[in-house]
Order: C-alpha cells, then sequence, then structure tokens
C-alpha cells in the first residue's frame, strides 16, 4: 500500500514565511512524483497577534488557544481560516495543486463528547489525494455541545486523519525538525520518544510526544526528504 504522509506543520514553522515559501518549492519541484501529503495546521503566531489586536492574551492548553468567550472563539475561528487560505496561496503561486479544507468540510472531522477526535468520511479526500492534489487541513470541528466550530490540537488532527485514511493508504505522521533539518537526531537507528535530542531538534517536541504516545513511530524529516523519496534520512521516533 502506498505511503502517505500526515505532515503537522507547528507553530514555528507557521510563523516562517520563509519556510512556507521553500515548502511551495520543495513541493513544485517534486511535481507529480511526489508521494501524497497532507498538511495539517492549527493557529499560530497569527492567530495570537489577531487576538492580541484586540487585547486578549490567552493561554495554550494541549496545543490550543483556551479562549474564554464567544468573540474570542470566532476571532481564533476566523484566523485559522486565514492560516489556511495563505499556506494554500502560498502553494498556489509555485503552481502546485492545493485545496484548502477545513475539519468542519463534509463532516471530514467529528468530536463526540468524551470521545478521540476521529476522521469519518476520508473518502472524498482520498481522491484528491490519488489526483495528486495537496490537501491542507485546519484543525477545525463542530463542537458537539454548542453547535460553534472550535480547534483541536492538530496533533490530534494528525493521528485522526491517519488513522481514517488507512484503508487507502499506509499512514506516516510526520514532525519537522526545527531548521528543516534533523541536526542532532541523525543517526541510522530510530530513538525512544524521551531521548532528549527531541527536545533539541525538533520545534514542538511535545507533539511529537503526543503522537507516538498513541503507539505508533513518527517520522521526524525535513520536506525535502520527504518530497525526494529520501526518507530515511529522517529520524523515526518510538514509544519508550
Amino acid at each position: 500500500m502506498q505511503s502517505l504522509y500526515v505532515v503537522y506543520l507547528d507553530r514555528h514553522h507557521l510563523g516562517d514565511d520563509l519556510f512556507l515559501k521553500s515548502l511551495a518549492q520543495h513541493f513544485a519541484e517534486a511535481g507529480a512524483q511526489a508521494p501524497p501529503c497532507v498538511l495539517v495546521h492549527g493557529s499560530g503566531e497569527k492567530v495570537e497577534r489577531t487576538l492580541e489586536a484586540q487585547g486578549y492574551f490567552p493561554d495554550r492548553s494541549g496545543g490550543v488557544l483556551a479562549v474564554e468567550t464567544e468573540e474570542q472563539r470566532r476571532l481564533v475561528e476566523r484566523a485559522v481560516r486565514e492560516v489556511n487560505q495563505e499556506i494554500v496561496a502560498t502553494l498556489t503561486d509555485e503552481v502546485v495543486s492545493t485545496v484548502g479544507i477545513q475539519g468542519v468540510d463534509r463532516g471530514l472531522l467529528h468530536k463526540a463528547p468524551g470521545e478521540p477526535l476521529k476522521a469519518s468520511n476520508t473518502g472524498w479526500l482520498s481522491a484528491l489525494l490519488k489526483q495528486h492534489v495537496v490537501p491542507v487541513v485546519s484543525a477545525l470541528v463542530d463542537a458537539p455541545d454548542t453547535g460553534t466550530v472550535q480547534e483541536v490540537p492538530a496533533v490530534e488532527t494528525v493521528r485522526a486523519l491517519s488513522e481514517g485514511l488507512q484503508a487507502s493508504f499506509d499512514p506516516v505522521a510526520c514532525v519537522l525538525p526545527a531548521g528543516d533539518a534533523t541536526g542532532a537526531m541523525d543517526e541510522t537507528g530510530p530513538i525512544s520518544a524521551g531521548d532528549a535530542r527531541v527536545d533539541d531538534a525538533v520545534a514542538d517536541p511535545a507533539a511529537v510526544r503526543t503522537l507516538v504516545g498513541g503507539g505508533e513511530p513518527v517520522l521526524v524529516a525535513g520536506v525535502q526528504a520527504l518530497l525526494g523519496g529520501t526518507a530515511g534520512e529522517g529520524v523515526w521516533v518510538e514509544p519508550e
């Protein structure tokens, strides 16, 4: 079964315009030979700046901004959608076939009370991937108790999509290293999630450990390595 890279875009990389430009260029250079990839994001620095401009300074809990009012929730939703549009525009500028998807679209993501996040309707997403389209998916879902749209942790979205796409692909959860290079993690074999090098070389080590905590290894690799078919240059992080 064909591998599918489900790539987590952390706050560090989302806030780096040069990285996003480089990301788009790597996809353009790889062309139709690129392996199927899904890019997943939540709220980044743009969302924080949007709230700060309105006088709100919420903390993050589990990677999600802890909003307190309906106005803050609306601001977060709007900013996450804008981040999605900006990523898509950057890829499109490099003539990469891309589609922006909110987690609420077509019932893609579903969050039942007390249950883990699920991707329960992935057939149309699989069809896009098989057409060499790059989906950019935001971590937005319909809140089951209020009927509003809320942000969920992007790492949960990565896990849900990986599970939901298993019928069509062999999904691999991917996390980008700081600086888009494996750096201090460069070695031949896998390392443990508790290894200190995870903290040194990955922009969001908590995301790595959350994903690995689900029982599956995570691939830490730069975009060029993933798209160039040289993912062996990355490092597998395995459960302890």
